[in-house]
């Protein structure tokens, strides 16, 4: 086939070019330099936090970020955003907590209860303040199913390694029982036994137990980390009474829940206190958390009642040569409280276990157990009084004791202290077994312990009035459960009720004046009482009743005592109320009356006194 001229033209153009010639001597390129170079770096394109777009429903942080968001930065690895993560949390938290908290509380107590085991003490810090937040709107009832996370993360933080990490968790703790007490009181047996090893360790095999451990390496003195753990085990106790308190209270409605497995024909569905129970028809064997038992509870204290006395031991004054020698430093004045306000929660649990399992057997061992080392390691220089460098008194030791026992007051900064060991002394005495009961009480330690009752009853004064519960409370205790026990070992309690009636008649603060008061109605009262019932006092102090009843108020429960007194005390009384009939009825028209629900009834039932006298009844 021949050649077209289009080739014929493209051939001579190519001739035509100019012909570049090369040297002979030119080196060729070396080799790889004709290979494309792939060692380069991208990077990403990032679009700036306040260009995404979001849901305008959306709840955002300052720095545009959502709780999904800062809830994923709570795992960062860098603490600084960690911390920033935090502090955004906290924010969103105090403006719109209870949204937040019903979308995603899982996942809130899940990132910020593991910032509790966090190595940065400042972040710790400041998610226990979010927790705090998070907590406090939410009920008991909605906070059950996350128990386990909030016990989970505790039981790590109190057994952890890290010193700083197990001091926060005593912090951590302050915000579960300030939010979720009653839980904590049902998952107590969980919580307990890592107090015992935040104080002590296991001796070794030959001998069992346990003993103080020492903080070499931490900030914190040993005393001054003991105080921290029992305070805090103080508290736990505290809410494990006071839901024994309301589970008692709850039970006075024998109310009842019926179970599949009941051998019943009907349910008495009529009667004075009605209430909606739950019909169980599901298994028997369903997995719940019991209560701690009562040998649970005894062997728990079997190990932290000594524990608690070495630690005093280690602080307390050596020898008691003069009244100054009681004298105890601030520390050892809070180690003391805490120590006494944990023996009173142990007492008042074993008492409610005893009325539940009924069975005395808990309070003769722990009284066998620890009466003694009680005794000798708090009472022995009882009673205290704290160190005051402000005072030149405490600071001359050459003074002479007769100087020290005129001027010092013994219950002064340690009221609350002396007056718990008078109540743990008395509840120890009224604990009567069969080989107790042969012996007998120490009768120089009673005379000691009601020389300070009698004391701080003719000079009780406003500044006491902290002390006021457990003063009423160390008095019930006297009168009302140990009074027949020292009656019988030959103590008479006479003046001690003389010097409560006159303190109840001479002391102007009306807080004081009711709590004695309701003291005394609870004495009349009680018919078992009759040692207390025999002293003149007593009889004195029932004459006197009628004449409240001419003074411008009274309270509601005066007029029902007195109208059960009328009852039981007729002799006493009648005279009293002949003298001064009308005059009692004329003040019944003008007399205020406190507290009363229904006014007119209550008017009523003065002038109804005298229905022994007159045999009228006023309508």
């Amino acid at each position: 086939m021949g050649r077209t001229s289009k080739h014929v033209k493209q051939l001579k153009s190519e001739k035509a070019k100019v012909k570049l010639k090369t040297s002979k001597k030119a080196k060729l390129l070396p080799k790889g330099l004709n290979v494309t170079n792939t060692s380069f770096k991208t990077k990403k394109i990032v679009i700036q936090e306040q260009l995404k777009q979001q849901d305008s429903s959306e709840i955002l942080s300052r720095r545009k970020l959502n709780v999904k968001d800062l809830l994923s930065r709570l795992q960062h690895y860098s603490s600084t955003v960690r911390q920033e993560a935090v502090k955004e949390l906290k924010e969103l938290m105090n403006h719109h907590s209870s949204e937040i908290v019903n979308l995603h509380l899982n996942s809130l107590l899940q990132g910020i209860c593991s910032l509790s085991l966090d190595k940065e003490r400042d972040i710790r810090r400041e998610s226990l303040k979010v927790l705090n937040t998070i907590l406090s709107p939410i009920s008991a009832e909605q906070l059950y199913p996350f128990c386990d996370i909030l016990l989970s993360y505790l039981n790590c933080s109190m057994t952890h390694i890290n010193p700083s990490i197990k001091e926060d968790s005593l912090l951590f703790l302050d915000v579960l029982i300030q939010n979720c007490n009653s839980l904590l009181a049902q998952k107590s047996q969980r919580i307990l036994p890592n107090f015992l090893e935040m104080i002590s360790k296991l001796r070794t095999e030959s001998q069992p137990g346990r003993q103080l451990s020492t903080n070499l390496n931490s900030r914190n003195t040993s005393v001054k980390w003991r105080i921290k753990v029992l305070a805090s085990l103080e508290k736990i106790l505290t809410a494990i009474v006071q839901a024994n308190r309301r589970k008692k209270l709850d039970s006075n409605l024998k109310a009842r829940t019926i179970s599949a497995s009941d051998e019943i024909t009907y349910a008495p569905i009529y009667g004075n206190n009605l209430e909606i129970c739950e019909i169980n028809f599901g298994r028997e064997d369903y997995d719940v958390e019991k209560d701690l038992s009562s040998k649970e509870f005894d062997k728990y204290i079997e190990s932290l009642l000594p524990l608690m006395f070495d630690s005093w031991i280690e602080v307390c004054p050596k020898e008691k040569i003069a009244i100054s020698e009681s004298m105890i430093s601030n520390e050892a004045a809070v180690l003391l409280k805490s120590i006494l306000n944990i023996t009173q929660a142990v007492i008042e649990l074993l008492d409610f276990l005893e009325s539940e399992e009924r069975t005395a057997l808990s309070s003769l061992r722990f009284k066998r157990n620890f009466q003694e080392a009680f005794v000798k390691t708090l009472m022995m220089r009882f009673p205290y009084e704290e160190k005051n460098a402000a005072n030149p008194k405490f600071n001359n030791n050459k003074k002479r004791q007769a100087d020290f026992s005129e001027s010092l007051n013994l219950n002064g900064s340690c009221l609350e202290q002396n007056l718990a060991i008078c109540h743990v002394f008395i509840w120890f005495s009224r604990v009567q077994g069969e080989k107790q009961s042969k012996e007998g009480i120490d009768k120089e330690l009673c005379g000691r312990v009601l020389e300070v009752m009698n004391d701080k009853l003719e000079n009780w004064s406003s500044r006491d009035a902290s002390a006021l519960p457990q003063f009423m409370r160390t008095l019930r205790t006297l009168f009302l459960r140990a009074s027949k026990v020292w009656y019988k070992n030959g103590i008479s309690l006479g003046e001690t009720l003389k010097t409560l009636i006159n303190a109840h008649a001479r002391q102007s603060r009306k807080e004081f004046q009711s709590q004695c008061f309701s003291l005394l109605s609870d004495i009349v009262m009680d018919h078992n009482l009759k040692e207390l019932h025999a002293e003149k006092e007593f009889k004195k102090f029932i004459k006197y009743l009628p004449s409240l009843l001419l003074k411008k108020s009274i309270q509601e429960n005066v007029i029902q005592l007195l109208n059960t007194i009328v009852l039981r005390y007729k002799n006493w009384i009648q005279e009293e109320l002949i003298k001064n009939q009308e005059a009692i009825i004329d003040n019944a028209k003008q007399i205020e009356i406190l507290r009363s629900e229904n006014d007119r009834s209550t008017r009523l039932m003065i002038c109804n006194l005298f229905y022994f006298i007159d045999n009228q009844i006023y309508h």
